[in-house]
């Protein structure tokens, strides 16, 4: 039965448009997942930096730096301002952006005054990393 269609020249012809065809379409495959793998690895991309900037990490110096904590003595007319402008890091932006961490810490609201001889908690960045 093959030997009939070996002969057709118009079977050759119809076997080499389907090849090519096929071929076309395989090339045609390979250039849309390239497109799409590309497109993948960029998204991905934006979102990791976009995230790590809106995070608002700064490699230099919150990777390097380990958060401990330690117990302040308040005294007459301290207030968390004045314990966070005494004890200031270079980890935040503000004073208030640390006094307001020292508050959550320690549940204070922002109208409560501190009692002269208690303790509050302080956060405080290691350096060394460890």
């Amino acid at each position: 039965m093959r030997a009939i269609y070996y002969g057709d020249y118009n079977y050759m012809i119809r076997v080499d448009e389907q090849r090519s065809r096929r071929k076309a379409r395989t090339r045609q495959v390979r250039r849309q997942k390239l497109i799409l793998i590309g497109a993948l690895i960029t998204i991905a991309l934006v979102l990791f930096f976009s995230i790590r900037t809106f995070a608002g990490t700064d490699p230099d110096t919150t990777d390097n730096a380990t958060k401990t904590y330690r117990s302040v003595k308040i005294y007459c007319h301290d207030t968390v301002e004045s314990i966070a402008e005494e004890n200031f890091s270079t980890n935040y932006s503000t004073v208030d952006k640390m006094a307001d961490e020292i508050r959550h810490i320690n549940h204070l609201s922002p109208d409560e005054e501190l009692i002269p001889g208690n303790y509050i908690v302080i956060p405080v960045y290691d350096p060394s990393g460890y």
